[in-house]
């Protein structure tokens, strides 16, 4: 009998064992088939070849500081900087040449602030869309890797690569949000040494914060930031505005971060009072514009996501239908059960799930009307204090489609009371600047990263996407081939679909 209730327990044990290991195997591979890398990687080194000298002839030329277009400029390019500038030009030797009548020369965009995932042709997505640049908010090894090979065979944009999102917290909670959520965790001084050394070593451009870590650990993040030579960016933590000013933090990586600390301050509901917050935030705004300007501290814009979230709680389908949905990686749109961080209807965390009774989608509706309102009144007194703002997207978080979001995010700025000359210079010089990267300027000795546009987009800004040509390192696209990127693209993206997305094309 003894031996009987043994073998019982002895099965119990192993079918618990079992289920649990088979439930942790699955959880992992949903885990990771959301980062997409399971989508097929297009090829493109046999279409797109390197030239050694690239002349672009009598171009409007946009000025240093993106104020005005200097008409009929000869740019030539070689290896992949810009060697020459002005109106006449001798050039001896094999050049590829290209006609710039009538047409406007701006740098390479920078996207400040996205999330490749494990999604690869992305990379392309970006150089489609003239976005030569890109900083990598949540890096991990494998885009250490790519930025490698980049850097080796030049086909890809330039990255800045933030180390994956710090979090503080201990015993299986640490263990939890490491696994989900691919991040760093440390709760004590000696292992946040470990964990920074360890950043810079694996060359890491900067400490990625996130907004959950304590006083403590955040304070330690940034001593061992400045003892190891790494800045420290991203979310504001679990601390106060003052408290943040005096930090040594570098960088704010949403102006939301910034506007969502002002709710906190207000201490009422803003559905139920969104006037009284208004007013008051405008005070507010300038003060804290005013700070960060004298800390200089810069700020990642992330805009028109902050817009897009009305669409997406209450009309997810017609959102759904202005963006450029089938160049997005399956798997990304498609998420998993764990967690609502998919793109469409019932897989989307931001969509409305709350009661149906009309009061409470109206204090609903009034809550996110008020909450973009109060982005586009920080992001005005932040222009209007001369804070550097770098345009950025947040890159594949919920309809925000790598490479065709930077142009909705100069558009959201432009609406936000930036100059079409401001917001350009807000992708363009203001990251290269902040890198101290030789991008973002049409410029002898700079890199040749630029963009040929058939249009004027100091005129309107919307004129951004006229792409005639893209200039990246040794490497030079046109219209038929951008155009040939994303058929095939597109075409990868079909052949790993579980889920139709016919009716949400536009």
């Amino acid at each position: 009998m003894k031996k009987l209730w043994v073998r019982r327990v002895l099965y119990s044990v192993m079918l618990l064992s079992g289920v649990l290991i088979f439930g942790f195997m699955w959880a992992d591979h949903e885990l990771n088939k959301v980062l997409g890398k399971g989508t097929k990687v297009v090829d493109f080194s046999s279409m797109i070849k390197p030239s050694k000298i690239i002349q672009i002839r009598n171009v409007n030329v946009l000025s240093e500081d993106c104020s005005h277009f200097i008409k009929n400029q000869n740019v030539l390019l070689k290896d992949g900087v810009i060697v020459q500038l002005g109106e006449n030009q001798i050039v001896n030797g094999m050049v590829t040449s290209i006609d710039g009548r009538g047409k406007y020369l701006i740098p390479g965009l920078v996207d400040s602030h996205v999330h490749l995932k494990e999604s690869k042709n992305d990379l392309f997505l970006y150089l489609a869309n003239g976005v030569t640049y890109i900083r990598e908010m949540a890096g991990q090894p494998v885009i250490l890797e790519w930025r490698k090979s980049i850097r080796k065979n030049g086909l890809g944009p330039r990255m800045f690569i933030a180390s994956p999102p710090i979090f503080s917290e201990k015993g299986l909670a640490g263990y939890y949000y490491a696994w989900t959520r691919q991040s760093i965790n440390f709760s004590n001084k000696g292992d946040a040494q470990k964990a920074i050394r360890k950043i810079s070593k694996q060359g890491y451009d900067a400490v990625k914060m996130y907004g959950f870590v304590n006083p403590e650990m955040f304070k330690t993040t940034i001593e061992m930031g400045r003892e190891n030579h790494i800045p420290v960016i991203g979310h504001i933590p679990l601390i106060n505005l003052d408290t943040f000013y005096q930090s040594g933090q570098i960088e704010v990586a949403h102006i939301e971060e910034i506007t969502v600390k002002t709710i906190d301050e207000f201490g009422k509901s803003i559905s139920e009072n969104p006037e009284e917050y208004l007013s008051f935030l405008k005070i507010r705004s300038g003060q804290i514009a005013r700070k960060l300007k004298d800390k200089n501290i810069s700020v990642t814009s992330t805009v028109w996501l902050s817009e897009s979230f009305i669409g997406q709680r209450f009309d997810l389908k017609s959102k759904l239908k202005e963006i450029e949905l089938k160049y997005v990686n399956p798997p990304i749109i498609e998420g998993t059960p764990l967690y609502k961080l998919g793109w469409l209807p019932g897989k989307n965390g931001y969509e409305y799930d709350g009661k149906d009774e009309p009061a409470a989608k109206k204090r609903s509706l009034t809550f996110w009307k008020t909450y973009v309102e109060a982005i586009h009144m920080m992001a005005k007194a932040l222009t209007d204090h001369q804070v550097t703002i770098m345009a950025g997207t947040d890159a594949n978080v919920a309809t925000v489609v790598p490479g065709f979001s930077l142009h909705n995010e100069l558009e959201s700025l432009s609406n936000s009371g930036m100059t079409n000359s401001q917001a350009i210079y807000s992708a363009t010089v203001a990251p290269g600047n902040w890198m101290k990267s030789k991008t973002g300027k049409i410029k002898v000795g700079y890199y040749s990263d630029l963009v040929l546009l058939s249009r004027n987009p100091l005129e309107n800004i919307k004129n951004t996407k006229t792409i005639e040509y893209v200039f990246f390192n040794k490497y030079v696209i046109n219209k038929k081939q951008i155009k040939t990127i994303l058929k095939a693209i597109e075409d990868a993206n079909n052949e790993n679909r579980n889920i139709k997305t016919n009716e949400y094309l536009k």
